[in-house]
């Protein structure tokens, strides 16, 4: 029988994480958007680094270094307005000056291996032998040390992320399978000496992590798991704080109605039921509010009066004690199942009930802006 080879890249991997809908836009719809401030200006910090790494054997001033940033900085990118062209551009000078100088104390570290290497693994499906994944990526450099060899991706995101979250990286376990695929000498001294380091360009910060074999083994397995969900899916959206920088905003199904220019008696009438709704919606918010206050006093008199019921002229208030059953916690649970043979989770999970899915209406109770420009698809 003949293998079934997939390809996929960590970016389309993290793609479908963050919305399966934009992961169908993006890698199968292939609908191509205009990138965003935030892209723009981390694309333009990556190639300054890229060039300032790749000049040998004498590395360049930082006078060069931010000559050639000048000469590669977008000109009349539309992306940006007048006054966010200044800001985006002092805040990258203000990063390269910081980062060369932090270089001027590290550089006699390490060499450089690669600047933007391209990497390739081949994953095997473990529950099924004849499926393979070529999972492709791009790290930003990579460098010999005296340890070993350390990976570092740059980030130009203000959030910094928790040591918990690197170790658990499906990032960082990836390109260090890249790395000993690309260079498996330095695998043979241990993987443990393959370092991966996250640099966080805006506060000159770096958080750093490393990987086992267990935890590599387990990554494929998450990956398979990972194409499969890919492969059953139905591309919903998953709508989070991340949309603010999505460029399919305009035709998403969360977002088009905000962006739609011409509208209806019917549109006109659905938007009079929305307001109606959400005012209602506020009105019980403060009324439930205003309940709970209400309770947390008879609360209070009921313990002091030691008695059950109250009343009043309109009726009357009794409190009685009930016990609600309790259910298993299902992480726990998952866990727990996962330790027993596997004859028994087969059972376990042939014994689950199939999920029923639903809709529900939910209100958000804030005004909404749209983007401070337009995505053109």
């Amino acid at each position: 029988m003949e293998q079934k080879i997939l390809r996929i890249s960590y970016s389309a991997l993290d793609t479908f994480k963050q919305c399966p809908l934009k992961y169908k836009y993006q890698v199968v719809d292939k609908i191509k958007t205009l990138k965003t401030k935030e892209a723009v200006f981390g694309s333009v910090l990556h190639k300054a680094l890229e060039w300032f790494h790749k000049q040998t054997p004498v590395s360049p001033t930082s006078d060069e270094l931010l000559n050639k940033f000048k000469e590669i900085w977008p000109k009349n990118e539309s992306v940006f307005s007048e006054d966010e062209d200044m800001i985006y551009f002092s805040e990258a000078i203000k990063i390269l000056k910081n980062y060369y100088e932090n270089y001027l104390k590290i550089k006699d570290n390490f060499s450089v291996l690669g600047t933007e290497t391209r990497f390739e693994v081949m994953l095997e499906n473990p529950q099924n032998k004849k499926e393979k994944c070529l999972l492709t990526g791009i790290i930003d450099r990579v460098d010999k040390t005296k340890e070993g060899i350390e990976v570092v991706d740059y980030k130009t995101t203000k959030k910094l992320p928790s040591q918990e979250d690197i170790h658990n990286s499906m990032q960082m376990s990836l390109y260090c399978l890249g790395v000993i695929n690309r260079w498996p000498q330095f695998a043979e001294k241990g993987i443990e000496n393959i370092k991966l380091t996250l640099y966080y360009l805006k506060h000159q910060e770096t958080i750093s992590t490393h990987r086992t074999q267990e935890q590599l083994n387990k990554i494929q397995e998450h990956v398979w798991k990972k194409l499969k969900e890919i492969e059953a899916s139905k591309f919903e959206p998953l709508p989070s704080v991340l949309c603010d920088w999505c460029g399919y905003k305009k035709i998403c199904s969360m977002w088009k109605h905000l962006y739609k220019k011409e509208f209806s008696i019917d549109d006109e009438q659905a938007k009079k039921v929305v307001n109606e709704y959400l005012a209602l919606k506020e009105n019980n918010t403060q009324n439930n509010k205003k309940i709970n206050e209400l309770k947390e006093i008879i609360e209070r008199y009921l313990n002091n009066e030691k008695i059950e019921r109250i009343f009043g002229d309109a009726g009357f208030i009794t409190r009685l004690n009930q016990i609600r059953t309790g259910g298993y916690d299902l992480k726990k649970l998952e866990q727990i199942i996962k330790t027993l043979p596997r004859s028994i989770q087969d059972q376990i999970h042939q014994a689950k009930k199939e999920d029923k899915k639903y809709t529900v209406i939910k209100a958000s109770l804030k005004k909404i802006q749209k983007d401070g420009q337009d995505q053109k698809i």
